[in-house]
């Protein structure tokens, strides 16, 4: 199985990150990097082949609050309607079109989210590399420090990993839903 994570930045002058995990057998094996354009993410994605694709950014919006964001207001989301954020969830819209366009799945995530619930989350980037090797994962995250989007990357290819297995809940309704681990 293989599954990629992506923290997509707000404009392309920001490092996005993303993650590639391979499941074999009881092996999660994780590559990770930092990209610029959509054309170069997107390319990253689609060479993957994966199973699913979990990305960390508003993938629909219509200019108005989204339900999945007010509920997951406890773990830090934000409403897409601030600037910042729309700036982003426009980028994301883009993302998820063409990934539609290519037909490779995806699914909405939250990486904060997930890590806080995975218990990996600290706002310490080495601290939560470390809480993230104890979930057995070989690769990229055992060999470097990751920066906090790479990380964040690994978190949304775990939550797309778990929702593979069916061990995710959907947060939101019409206006978006967000895949959050269930375990």
């Amino acid at each position: 199985m293989r599954v990629v994570g992506v923290d997509l930045a707000g404009c392309s002058r920001n490092e996005t990150g993303v993650c590639v995990l391979t499941v074999e057998g009881s092996r999660k094996h994780v590559a990770t990097r930092l990209l610029l354009e959509d054309a170069e993410i997107l390319s990253a994605i689609e060479e993957s082949k994966p199973d699913l694709a979990g990305i960390d950014a508003p993938l629909t919006y219509a200019g108005v609050r989204r339900d999945c964001d007010e509920l997951l207001r406890e773990y830090g989301a934000l409403p897409a309607t601030l600037p910042g954020m729309e700036t982003l969830a426009r980028r994301g819209c883009i993302i998820a079109k063409e990934l539609a366009l290519r037909k490779v799945p995806f699914i909405e995530v939250y990486s904060k989210a997930s890590a806080k619930i995975l218990g990996v989350y600290s706002k310490d980037e080495f601290s939560m590399q470390k809480s993230m090797m104890a979930l057995d994962l070989d690769g990229d995250i055992n060999t470097r420090l990751l920066t906090r989007d790479e990380l964040d990357a690994v978190s949304a290819a775990m939550t797309a990993y778990l929702h593979l297995l069916g061990r995710t809940s959907l947060v939101g309704g019409e206006g978006g839903s967000i895949a959050i681990p269930s375990v």
